[in-house]
């Protein structure tokens, strides 16, 4: 069974099921990112666009960022739709929200 499909964008992937990934991962990119700025965040987030490389370390990493982000009441609507995450475009922080 597949646990992520390939979307029309090379920079999106979707799930088919939750992912399954290392909580360990998870925890160490999430106390890291607790410790960030936003704009190591955001340069964080803009150091994924274009990589195609997918395993469960990354996802680890891209649901921490998210979170984050998240937990910070930024608006990530921009890039995360609640289920996929698209790193197809650099970001901005403006006004406490994502935008291309």
């Amino acid at each position: 069974k597949r646990e992520r499909i390939k979307n029309q964008s090379r920079d999106t992937v979707l799930f088919t099921l939750p992912v399954i990934m290392n909580n360990s991962f998870y925890n160490d990119f999430a106390l890291r990112f607790a410790a960030c700025t936003l704009t190591s965040l955001v340069e964080t987030f803009n150091g994924q666009v274009g990589n195609r490389g997918f395993n469960s370390m990354r996802a680890a990493h891209d649901k921490a960022l998210i979170d984050e982000l998240v937990r910070r009441g930024v608006d990530v609507s921009s890039v995360f739709d609640g289920t996929t995450t698209s790193f197809a475009h650099h970001v901005e922080l403006d006004n406490n929200s994502l935008v291309i």
